[in-house]
């Protein structure tokens, strides 16, 4: 079975949805045959590779997979990557009429700042053969040699009824009802389209009732409350490290962690407490490092 995320992603940058200033740059790319380098920043979910990968077809057509090379950061962080596969592709000369072959390094944000600064000469090296699209959910950090050398676009969560507008679509495309509740099923996911289309997916498929989706999909940040509560403070870091591994910004994690806590039956005066580190930490996001801000919200829980 095909993933919807995959299925209905958009195959050309005039079906986009959202991200009005980029899409209207972007074709004037097209149409001219000519981009620079690029750096989309956002949160998951907001559409930053369904983007790239459209304006990448829009540009190079029936020449798309030839000239094409995507990588995930996360996967492939470090430097030998970068001295191996882009550079191995960005050296090969384009194939077929069309203006250049185009790279997309998804998470770059995920790489090592010794890799990050290899990426950066080798995208003055090839910038006559190649143009590179990367994409992250924390701009912050990304070297700023690296940021000054792209045009950088910073994609917005898309709002809940345009999420709905296109879950409805995909719900009737595939024969399916349309839930009375899939608008409140929509907002516990702050404007993560992918995550939404997911769990909209995984619930139909499975017989769940959206609500019990939304809880199984919150299952890790249950258990890290549970942690936090049993005074497993050291479990609880360990957890929340990981999630950033695996890709969670800062904001998605205190978000996981409000939904939980909001929904929690603990007593009052705890909850309250553990919603003011939430709250301080996801506004302490934007200027800490994610590893010793985690490290603090929860030396902040055990003192209080």
């Amino acid at each position: 079975m095909m993933l919807w995320t995959e299925k209905y992603r958009p195959d050309s940058i005039a079906k986009l949805m959202g991200q009005e200033g980029f899409r209207m740059d972007a074709e004037n790319w097209v149409e001219l045959g000519d981009m620079p380098n690029l750096l989309l920043f956002g949160t998951a979910g907001v559409g930053k590779t369904a983007a790239s990968l459209a304006l990448a077809k829009d540009v190079l057509g029936e020449l798309f997979k030839v000239n094409f090379l995507e990588l995930n950061a996360s996967d492939d962080r470090k430097l030998e990557t970068v001295r191996t596969k882009i550079k191995e592709f960005a050296s090969q000369g384009k194939i077929g009429e069309v203006p250049f072959r185009i790279i997309l390094l998804d998470e770059v944000d995920g790489m090592t700042s010794d890799a990050q600064n290899a990426l950066k000469r080798i995208m003055e090296r090839y910038e006559s053969n190649v143009r590179f699209i990367l994409t992250a959910n924390d701009r912050s950090r990304i070297i700023y040699p690296l940021q000054s050398r792209c045009a950088n676009y910073g994609f917005k969560t898309l709002q809940n009824d345009a999420i709905f507008t296109l879950c409805e679509k995909v719900l009737k495309s595939e024969g399916h009802e349309v839930p009375t509740n899939l608008m409140q099923f929509i907002t516990s996911f702050n404007g993560d389209v992918r995550r939404a289309l997911t769990e909209l997916q995984a619930a139909i498929a499975s017989g769940t009732t959206l609500r019990e989706q939304v809880n199984k999909s919150l299952k890790e940040y249950n258990d890290i409350l549970s942690m936090i509560v049993n005074k497993e403070y050291d479990n609880a870091r360990n957890a929340l490290y990981e999630e950033l591994l695996n890709g969670k910004t800062m904001k998605d994690i205190c978000l996981g962690l409000h939904e939980v806590v909001i929904e929690s039956e603990m007593d009052g005066n705890t909850k309250y407490k553990i919603l003011r580190v939430i709250g301080e930490g996801e506004w302490r996001s934007s200027t800490m490092t994610p590893r010793i801000l985690i490290s603090w919200m929860i030396a902040q829980t055990k003192m209080n």
